[in-house]
């Protein structure tokens, strides 16, 4: 799937939970608790998806070392790969 469709499937699914979250609060006495609860929990998961979702985008590179950094650490951590013994 492309990302520009998931993006626009997504905000459309929480417009649309934003929308029904609205109307439905009409029905009840305490409509404007209500009303702000579902929108705030709307927008507040909306930007923790996309913020998600952008940063896989566009992902950070890992930590590199030479190959004798990468051997060294490996020599002395003791539940290492080089080591016989089963780790705990």
């Amino acid at each position: 799937m492309d990302k520009y469709v998931t993006l626009g499937v997504v905000t459309a699914f929480f417009l649309l939970a934003a929308i029904i979250g609205f109307v439905v609060a009409e029905l009840f006495e305490e409509r404007g608790v209500i009303r702000c609860c579902v929108e705030l929990s709307c927008v507040c998961l909306y930007l923790a998806w996309l913020i998600t979702f952008l940063m896989q985008l566009n992902p950070l590179v890992g930590p590199r070392g030479n190959r004798a950094i990468i051997y060294g650490l490996i020599a002395y951590w003791p539940n290492s790969l080089i080591h016989d013994e089963k780790d705990p």
